[in-house]
Formats: C-alpha cells, sequence, structure tokens
C-alpha cells in the first residue's frame, strides 16, 4: 500500500487529507477480472479529524487498500489541519463536494465510489445528496449512527433508553434512598422530559435539517448501508425516528436500504472486537 498527502481547494481554503492506495499486484488482478474498479471516501465528523476516534479511519482505510479499494479520508473547513473556521456538519456540503470532484480527477479509471460516515458525518452526506446534482459514479453509502437530533425524540430517547434503564436498576434504588440521588430533581428531570417527548413530529422542509436528510435519503438510487451500535443513544434516536415518522419507514422499507444493528458496540466502536465488525462489514460489502 501507498499513503501519501493530498491538498486541495474548497471554495478558497486548503483542506487536507491522506490517500490510501492499494498494491499494484491487487489493483493488476481486480483488472484482469474485469471487475469494477472501486474508491472510498471517509467523511470525517465533528470534533473529529481525519484520523477518527480510536483511530477508526486509518484501520478502516488501510483494510480497504489492503483489498484493493482506493481510500480518501480529509479534513474539512476547519477541523485538523485544515483551514478556515470550524464548520458544523450543516455547513460541509461545499467541502465534500470538492473532496468528491478531487478524488475523481484523480483516479478517472475508479468507476464506483462510496461516501462513509459515523454520526453527523452520515448525516453530511445525506444533506450533500439533497444539494447537490446526483453524483452517478456514487453507488454505495455506508451510514453509521447517524444524528438526527431533535427536541422530541431526543427526550423519548433518554426516557427509554436511559432512564428507563435507570428506574429498572437496584443501583439507582439504592442511590435515591440512600440520599445519593436527589429524588427531585431526578424526578422532576424526567417528567421535563416527559413533557418534550410529547411535541408532535412536525415537518418543516426549509428548516429541518432530519428532514432535508430524508430527501437526500429518497433521491439517492444506490445501494445505503445503516449501520447502527447497540450501546448508543444516537442509534437508539434514529431508530425511535424510523419507528415513529411514517415517512422514514416508507423510505427505510426500500429494498436498496439494509440496517444492520452492532450489538453492544459504542457510538464511536471503541471496542476492539466492534471495531473489528464494522471494518469486516464495509470490506465484505465493497468486496463483493
Amino acid at each position: 500500500m501507498i499513503e501519501q498527502g493530498v491538498i486541495f481547494n474548497s471554495q478558497g481554503k486548503q483542506l487536507i487529507a491522506i490517500e490510501h492506495l492499494p498494491s499494484s499486484a491487487i489493483t493488476s488482478v481486480t483488472s484482469n477480472q474485469q471487475q469494477p474498479k472501486k474508491g472510498l471516501i471517509i467523511v470525517v465528523g465533528g470534533p473529529q479529524t481525519r484520523v477518527g476516534s480510536h483511530r477508526l479511519f486509518v484501520y478502516l482505510a488501510r483494510a480497504l487498500a489492503k483489498q484493493g479499494i482506493t481510500v480518501f479520508r480529509f479534513d474539512y473547513s476547519g477541523a485538523g489541519d485544515s483551514e478556515g473556521e470550524l464548520s458544523s456538519f450543516t455547513e460541509i456540503q461545499h467541502d465534500i463536494d470538492a473532496a468528491i470532484q478531487t478524488f475523481k480527477t484523480r483516479h478517472s479509471d475508479i468507476t464506483e465510489l462510496a461516501l462513509w460516515g459515523l454520526c453527523d458525518a452520515a448525516s453530511a452526506i445525506l444533506l450533500y445528496l439533497n444539494d447537490y446534482p446526483a453524483e452517478d459514479k456514487i453507488k454505495q453509502l455506508f451510514l453509521i449512527n447517524p444524528w438526527v437530533r431533535q427536541a422530541e425524540t431526543q427526550a423519548q430517547t433518554y426516557l427509554r433508553s436511559y432512564y428507563l434503564k435507570r428506574l429498572m436498576s437496584k443501583a439507582f434504588w439504592r442511590k435515591l434512598f440512600s440520599g445519593k440521588v436527589q429524588a427531585q430533581v431526578a424526578f422532576t428531570e424526567i417528567n421535563q422530559f416527559h413533557q418534550q417527548g410529547k411535541v408532535s413530529n412536525k415537518v418543516h422542509l426549509e428548516d429541518n435539517f432530519v428532514t432535508q436528510m430524508l430527501q437526500g435519503l429518497d433521491k439517492f438510487t444506490g445501494q445505503s448501508h445503516v449501520i447502527l451500535s447497540g450501546n448508543d443513544l444516537t442509534a437508539d434516536e434514529f431508530k425511535l425516528l424510523v419507528k415513529s415518522n411514517k415517512h422514514w419507514r416508507q423510505i427505510m422499507a426500500s429494498a436498496t436500504i439494509t440496517q444492520q444493528v452492532i450489538s453492544q458496540a459504542d457510538h464511536t466502536f471503541s471496542q476492539q472486537q466492534k471495531k473489528k465488525q464494522l471494518i469486516a462489514f464495509t470490506v465484505n460489502t465493497l468486496v463483493k
């Protein structure tokens, strides 16, 4: 494998990327089999850099490159080594497009491109697909624990995934009766989340990024893979959104969208075994 730095431009700012090139032997075998040549761009979510939590993006890129897939991971504006003010995930669609165009220019022989994002990077990918004309080379999406934070789903998620578990826990009641947990504070907080969770999930096409994500997913004609952690409130909130919102349910039921849960994994796959499962799924899916 070859790993090299790349500098590219996005709206007058220099962004920094690392490119992972497969060995010539693997590339030659793939070419002889007349299989499509594939590449993957890793979009980074805040406040991470192109390395990823626990070096996840580095391990993922190297595993893919060993299987003949070219990988491009970059810092968006203001993150890591890239220039500019730090951007939020709703503001980096220009950077994603610049990365895609740079990648296509550098590797015009690649016929199938995939985008991979964790948390709000997954959200940023769907916002990009909603804002920009469809790229015919983008064939697959890997959306890991997409960020769909809204007041009402956040409240319901905390009630179901956090407070319900606490109320069922003997340790919570021991702390409560021993005075280590203030009863009034705890139950006031539960009631506030309960009231907030009853707010109807109205659709605001102009200002609701979750709705814009849905539109981006609907516009995409390739294969989408939604991968959720089994021990993560962000993943729980996404599952609750799909369950409670008929529009999301309809889209997620599409034959072009798959959903997989990696049990007991936390948000950033910090456990070695869970990280290996996520990487293996990505590699096996792309190498097919």
